[in-house]
């Protein structure tokens, strides 16, 4: 067995960058670009929406179109009972089947819409379970439930509501406005002239509303995801009486939120005003253009009276695209944010399952570097786990341990370098298979919001009651559930919140019993158990690794005395490897570790014994026991 040397110089810890935004994009046109690929799977009921739309929006103008004429025959002194009887008719046909082509219109595009979002969430948490591990579970969980529940629902008011509103919207003003033309085209500018300006100042409100949405964005999904870890955090943070002045994080990432907001109402709001001002003073225009035409004798009064009327909602529509603009910007940010989840690098499978010859682990001068990190996590790290031996990392924080283990179950790929298990790459392993030979069972244990049950039939969904118990009472677990008011269909709460620390955990360990690998990866998984609790952990944990390749992240130097093998990480490299007897005795750094262990043991046991001779009802003391 090889492992690295240490050597003396090493590059400056890196310092925690939050990843910039996409860059916003800059035209209308590429906006729109970057939503409509989410429209393709549909195109057909979407084309068909947009036709129900048009043909909806032009009966909305039916309406008008009789009222003129019913001005002109009343002017013109032709006007008679059945004439108007007709018109009125006309009338209702036109308003009855604007509603009935916009509502279907709507239905259509809905059905579209939600099956869409139906896709893309699927898609993405399929993504998700193909990612690297480690890019997942280093984001915060609000932002990757943000994109998935909120950024993606985003997409819905685009894809059922601005598709046939826009092209109801495109429709009206392109054909009121030819419509104006061909009655008087003098009276046509004097209505356009608001309505030009107006579009111009949507034009500069989009494009200031896009500048800030990137930065906004942002804000708000740190903002999220620090509200989560400060609830999550409350019993800690109220157990000291400390509720006003911890979380500074949220504190901040709130006040980052409301001033992206500020910002951008500031730069929109001023802008809209002024456009809907716009949009709802053509009557303004019209009304003296058309008074000087008309007593000039240029404009018939059935005209004017036309003008009159279109006059009054012409600008209407327009306000629609105002709408569909103010929301592009939220919208193609949120499209970019579900396209990265959509299309994230997932690791490469192979194809063929791999031939294990045995259930070795072995990294061969791996080198790994954490995204954004300025020295390598792991550097050229060698060594060799013997099938069913026991194998103990220990070293500071942040010495790259934990990365062992991830690399083991491949939540990354490595750099440069191979791990290998059963004397095969990894990435020549397909998951499905590493799976079955590998288990981890992590520090922080998470379990479903559900029952007992539900959670171990996660290693293994067809087991029978049987083995549930079986793997409960080799982890020490069954005397606790059996005890919860329905026993193994009792619901734990949100990431086994009705349960101690120390019971999870050997819930934890439970199910990976019944998964039954041949391989076990422990990350300190005794590093924050109360004394009650460790005894009976540690006794689930001996039944895990019996007869098992282990691999041991350890915090409590006593749990890996017993070790076959001590690997001593610093710095991303192994400085020392060997057994414990033999790392005592050299005097490096495991010695300085063992030494300081062992002070810490000794406080505590001895403030133990005075607690319990201080006792009335205390008996003989007796020593602890160390669980190897």
């Amino acid at each position: 067995m090889s492992t690295g040397t240490a050597e003396q110089t090493h590059d400056q810890a890196p310092e925690e960058t939050a990843s910039a935004p996409p860059p916003p994009e800059s035209t209308l046109r590429s906006r729109i670009a970057l939503l409509l690929p989410f429209a393709r799977d549909d195109a057909g009921r979407y084309l068909l929406s947009a036709v129900l739309a048009t043909l909806g929006t032009l009966s909305q103008l039916g309406p008008f179109y009789v009222i003129y004429l019913a001005i002109r025959d009343i002017l013109d002194g032709s006007v008679s009972g059945s004439r108007m009887y007709g018109l009125a008719l006309a009338a209702l046909a036109f308003v009855v089947s604007q509603y009935v082509l916009m509502a279907l219109a709507m239905l259509v595009s809905h059905r579209a819409a939600f099956g869409t979002l139906y896709r893309l969430r699927i898609q993405s948490g399929d993504r998700l379970g193909r990612v690297p591990l480690g890019r997942v579970t280093g984001k915060r969980s609000g932002e990757i439930q943000r994109t998935i529940s909120e950024d993606v629902e985003r997409l819905e008011s685009f894809l059922g509501h601005a598709i046939p509103d826009l092209v109801s919207a495109v429709v009206v003003v392109l054909a009121t406005t030819t419509w104006l033309f061909l009655v008087d085209w003098r009276m046509a500018l004097a209505a356009v002239a608001c309505l030009i300006v107006a579009v111009i100042l949507m034009g500069r409100a989009m494009t200031s509303s896009q500048a800030l949405m990137g930065g906004y964005a942002a804000s708000m999904a740190r903002m999220n995801g620090s509200i989560v870890e400060m609830v999550r955090g409350l019993p800690v943070v109220r157990m000291f009486n400390r509720t006003g002045d911890t979380f500074t994080e949220t504190k901040d990432a709130i006040e980052a939120a409301a001033k992206y907001q500020a910002d951008w109402g500031r730069a929109f709001l001023p802008l809209y005003t002024a456009f809907f001002t716009l949009t709802s003073a053509t009557i303004v225009t019209i009304v003296p253009v058309g008074l000087v035409l008309w007593t000039n004798d240029a404009i018939g009064t059935a005209e004017l009276l036309f003008f009159f009327v279109i006059g009054l909602g012409y600008g209407a529509p327009v306000v629609k695209l105002l709408d569909f603009g103010a929301n592009m910007s939220h919208l193609t940010y949120g499209a970019e944010l579900v396209n990265e989840l959509k299309d994230a690098d997932v690791l490469p499978e192979a194809d063929q399952p791999a031939e294990l010859s045995d259930t070795s682990v072995e990294f061969e001068d791996v080198s790994f570097r954490h995204a954004g990190a300025g020295r390598p996590t792991l550097d050229r790290v060698s060594f060799r786990a013997e099938p069913r031996t026991i194998t103990a990392l220990v070293g500071p924080s942040g010495a790259g341990k934990t990365t062992v283990g991830q690399l083991i179950c491949r939540f990354f790929d490595v750099d440069e370098g191979a791990v290998r298990v059963g004397g095969a790459d990894l990435r020549d392993i397909p998951s499905s298979q590493l799976m079955e030979h590998v288990s981890f069972v992590f520090q922080d244990t998470f379990l479903f919001d559900d029952t007992v049950e539900a959670n171990l039939r996660l290693a293994k969904a067809d087991a029978t009651e049987a083995e549930l118990v079986t793997a409960c009472r080799s982890a020490r677990a069954h005397e606790f559930i059996s005890a919860l008011p329905d026993g193994y269909r009792t619901r734990i709460g949100a990431q086994g919140a009705r349960l101690s620390g120390g019971q999870r955990q050997r819930l934890a360990i439970a199910r990976t019993l019944l998964k039954h690998t041949d391989i076990v990866v422990l990350d300190e998984a005794t590093a924050f158990v109360d004394p009650e609790n460790e005894v009976a952990l540690q006794e689930a944990i001996n039944a895990l690794i019996s007869d098992r390749t282990v691999i041991m992240i350890a915090h409590r130097l006593s749990t890996i005395a017993g070790a076959d093998q001590i690997l001593v990480v610093d710095e991303g490299r192994i400085v020392e490897c060997g057994q414990h007897g033999d790392l005592v005795s050299r005097g490096g750094l495991y010695t300085r570790m063992w030494a300081a262990f062992q002070s810490i043991e000794d406080i505590a046991l001895g403030d133990a014994v005075r607690a319990n001779a201080a006792s009335p009802d205390s008996g003989t003391a007796t020593p602890s026991e160390e669980l190897t």
